[in-house]
C-alpha cells in the first residue's frame, strides 16, 4: 500500500481574499482532493485567490493539472488568481512544462497582497 501525505487549508484573508494552502505531494493519489479545495475556494464571493505551494513536496503532472484548472475556473469567474511560494518541487514541472508563464507567482502571500494593493 502506497501513502501519501497532502493537506488542504483555507483562511480567508479579507473580505472576498482567501489563500488555499497546499502541503505534502499531489500526485494521482490526492489530486482528487487539491481539486476540490481550489474549487470551493474559486467561487464567489472570492474576488482573489491565492495558492500557497510552499509546503508542496511533490507535483506530478497532475498537480499541474489542478493548477491549470483553477486558472481556468478563475477566468471564467472573473477572480484574480495567483501561485505564491512556488518552490523547486513545483516550480521545476512549471518550468519544464512552460506553464510558469501562464500563471502570476509571488515568493510569499504578504507579497502578492501588497503587490496588488490587497494589504
Amino acid at each position: 500500500m502506497i501513502r501519501t501525505t497532502f493537506g488542504a487549508v483555507t483562511e480567508e484573508l479579507a473580505a472576498g481574499v482567501l489563500v488555499v494552502r497546499l502541503s505534502g505531494e499531489i500526485d494521482i493519489a490526492t489530486t482528487e482532493f487539491a481539486a476540490e479545495a481550489i474549487r470551493a475556494a474559486i467561487a464567489p464571493p472570492a474576488r482573489k485567490v491565492l495558492i500557497d505551494v510552499s509546503a508542496v513536496t511533490f507535483c506530478s503532472s497532475a498537480g499541474l493539472g489542478n493548477l491549470v484548472e483553477a486558472r481556468q475556473l478563475a477566468g471564467q469567474r472573473g477572480i484574480d488568481l495567483a501561485l505564491v511560494g512556488v518552490g523547486r518541487p513545483v516550480d521545476r514541472p512549471l518550468t519544464i512544462t512552460g506553464l510558469g508563464r501562464e500563471f502570476r507567482i509571488f515568493a510569499s502571500v504578504d507579497d502578492a497582497l501588497q503587490q496588488d494593493g490587497s494589504a
